[in-house]
């Protein structure tokens, strides 16, 4: 069944004319089975400073669970967030804190980027209510890839300028993610590398250190 979805979601970039086909090919492909991917690259944070960021994002699309750990900057190494339809468990390797909350009283967010819409490429724009347009197609290491433009009706309420968004060809996954402000500064600039399919359990991705202090919210 996953190589039956995986064959439609290639059909349909492959005859993709428009940036809603391509998005939803995309899509289809993150949730025909688990996955993991390393993603990493540049964020400027709530304070104006930029950072190298380096995370694991595991994902088992079937429960709507997603696990994101932080391996850079130093200062959140170690740490973990962890994503359910109900809960969100947010552990701190330097207490030893594990800090959970109802997913509906949450802020899901970690160095300025909103860690819920990992994987959700519909949701990449939030509130702002994007439209999305193909800019065109580039050569890149990973191979060809579509670029796409998202803008916001509202960039000055919504906090950006436009979303890019690069979607290889083949298998039609995404490949790199850059966020613009209104003063033409980048916001987030991240590419996910070394991305396969993956044997994941639920269990294994609530996993956390035998020995932590769980606090409920």
């Amino acid at each position: 069944m996953r190589r039956i979805i995986g064959l439609v979601a290639l059909v349909g970039v492959a005859l993709a004319a428009s940036a809603d086909e391509v998005l939803s090919a995309a899509q289809a492909y993150l949730k025909a089975g688990p996955w993991r991917a390393l993603v990493e690259g540049e964020l400027r944070t709530p304070s104006g400073e930029v950072t190298s960021t380096k995370m694991r994002v595991l994902a088992l699309p079937s429960e709507g669970v997603v696990r994101v750990e932080f391996l850079a900057p130093g200062s959140v190494a170690d740490n973990f967030v962890v994503i359910t339809p109900e809960k969100v468990y947010n552990y701190l390797f330097l207490t030893n804190q594990l800090v959970v909350y109802p997913r509906e009283r949450a802020r899901i967010e970690g160095l300025g980027i909103q860690l819920g819409r990992i994987g959700e490429l519909d949701r990449l724009g939030g509130e702002a209510g994007l439209r999305w347009r193909l800019a065109g197609e580039e050569a890149t290491d990973a191979g060809p890839a579509y670029r796409l433009v998202g803008e916001p009706e509202d960039p000055e309420e919504a906090g950006f300028a436009r979303v890019e968004l690069w979607v290889l060809k083949d298998p039609p996954r995404p490949l790199r993610y850059r966020v613009v402000g209104v003063g033409g500064e980048v916001l987030a600039d991240l590419v996910w590398k070394e991305f396969e399919r993956a044997q994941l359990s639920r269990a294994a991705l609530l996993d956390y250190p035998p020995d932590a202090e769980v606090i409920e919210k």
